[in-house]
């Protein structure tokens, strides 16, 4: 075999060889992406999956917080405040309870949507919503205790004055004000 047909022939299988590898490179592109597709896809289905749960806990929250204004919250009678004071604490420890469940879901929302921008915008309008719902939801529990504990230290104040011991305990809890959203507002804030 003469030089020039060697030539042609290393040239021939220099290009075979570079389509081969460059094919090899866009196939790789092409599964890469389609894998990176189908997680996105899984992710947003966990965002819908989440947000509903989380939506459905909220709806309990509001149920439960109108029936304790119903019930509780706005009818403080001071000859009934000591007798009832447990059944009262019991009531607003199940209302907390559902704020940390909550909570919860929304930590892990705050994993799904963190820096994240999905293709679907009923996706990311949910990844954007939930903050400002949960300030509301801890915004509004932190005032309703501040207007039990308000309650709790009139009628201290009143038996006190009675000359009597039957003093109650104000509810404790370690919830704050929040600005989860942080668009410098407070949700839910009614103080």
């Amino acid at each position: 075999m003469d030089m020039t047909k060697k030539r042609n022939l290393a040239f021939i299988l220099m290009g075979i060889g570079s389509v081969m590898i460059f094919s090899g490179f866009v196939s790789s592109f092409i599964i890469g992406l389609n894998k990176d597709r189908a997680i996105v896809r899984a992710r947003m289905v966990d965002v819908n999956n989440v947000f509903e749960e989380f939506s459905t806990q909220v709806s309990i929250y509001e149920e439960q917080r109108d029936l304790l204004y119903e019930t509780t919250l706005s009818n403080f009678y001071y000859d009934k405040m000591f007798q009832e004071d447990s059944k009262v604490k019991n009531k607003v420890s199940n209302y907390e309870a559902i704020v940390d469940a909550i909570t919860k879901k929304t930590k892990q929302l705050d994993t799904l949507c963190d820096e994240v921008y999905y293709p679907d915008s009923t996706v990311n309008s949910k990844c954007i919503n939930y903050k400002s719902i949960y300030e509301q939801v801890n915004n509004y529990f932190v005032t309703d205790i501040n207007y039990y504990n308000k309650n709790i230290d009139k009628y201290n104040t009143y038996i006190s004055g009675q000359g009597g011991a039957n003093v109650i305990k104000k509810y404790e809890t370690k919830k704050k004000y929040i600005d989860y959203n942080k668009d410098k507002k407070y949700d839910g804030r009614e103080e």
